[in-house]
């Protein structure tokens, strides 16, 4: 029997739950190493979540987290297999299935991703079988998913929402820039509408660094802000805030800034690359990591089709 559970981004309840929270540079966790398990561990069950706001017709980045004993996993050795049945066929067969990838370096919970390509809207099921680092055996659990016809949000292949953002040069006040401490100023000097039109490809992060309810916005700006010192003469970077300044008071309103509202956005953080002509590459909701974001930035600067998880 599949069950049903709400579709949410990496995981503030379970953040919370466990005392985990960013803090106000929203710096990330030290890097996840594995350790010999503990008798507890062997027997506490593995739950697993999904971490993604939205899946559709198409190709799909499927992010999982891992809850054990209420502390999210965040543990490379972990063993992630998923297995994919569509519901509305009444079919006990699987359609296909794939390993999960770990990116979770520098996060304070793991992702395990995978890829999979949706023909049919619809009721679809997940199998997820994971094991742990001292598990005789996997675990399974079933899930439900609703696979939409179209995304809610702006997806691969549309054009990227022309939209004002806020730069050094209209504020020099970096404070009022981003909510993460130290501000840098090379996330803010292009706005998007203008990059849209510079015929370069940009890459534009949605974060709020002090206020994430996952508390991955802090770690996604560092990578990205890392990946520019490589790539800056090749693209824009861009960092928007996901509330208006002052930020911790729309924060408690859920006050969205204006970019947020005209991307459609209600979740965070959102990656979007897109492409010399101004169309969407790829997306990535949640925790980004270099090891996966890199290969992506090559490629799109190379003019190249973005697979996400080729």
């Amino acid at each position: 029997m599949f069950r049903r559970i709400a579709i949410v981004p990496l995981l503030a309840a379970l953040l919370v739950s466990c005392g985990q929270t960013a803090g106000p540079a929203g710096g990330p966790a030290s890097t996840p190493q594995s350790s010999p398990p503990t008798a507890a561990a062997q027997v506490e069950a593995v739950t697993p979540q999904f971490a993604f706001s939205e899946a559709v017709v198409g190709r799909n980045r499927i992010a999982i987290g891992l809850l054990r004993g209420g502390t999210p996993v965040n543990d490379p050795a972990a063993k992630v297999h998923l297995r994919f049945f569509d519901l509305d066929q009444q079919s006990t067969q699987v359609k296909f299935e794939a390993d999960a990838r770990y990116f979770g370096q520098g996060l304070p919970a793991g992702f395990y991703v995978a890829y999979p390509t949706f023909d049919t809207a619809g009721n679809w099921g997940i199998e997820i079988q994971t094991q742990l680092p001292g598990q005789a055996q996997p675990s399974a659990s079933r899930l439900r998913l609703e696979v939409k016809q179209k995304s809610d949000v702006p997806n691969v292949g549309q054009p990227a929402v022309a939209v004002k953002t806020l730069t050094v040069k209209d504020t020099p006040d970096l404070s009022q820039l981003s909510s993460g401490t130290p501000v840098n100023p090379a996330m803010y000097q292009i706005s998007l509408d203008e990059a849209l039109k510079s015929g370069k490809p940009t890459a534009l992060l949605f974060a709020t660094p002090a206020f994430c309810s996952s508390a991955t916005c802090g770690p996604s700006l560092q990578v990205l802000e890392g990946l520019q010192k490589t790539y800056g003469d090749k693209l824009n970077f861009i960092h928007v805030e996901v509330y208006k300044y002052p930020f911790g008071e729309s924060a408690a309103k859920g006050d969205l800034s204006a970019p947020m509202v005209a991307w459609g956005l209600k979740s965070e953080p959102w990656l979007f690359l897109i492409d010399a002509k101004g169309m969407i590459a790829a997306r990535f909701e949640g925790g980004i990591t270099s090891e996966e974001i890199g290969p992506a930035l090559q490629k799109l600067i190379a003019g190249q089709a973005v697979v996400v998880g080729s």
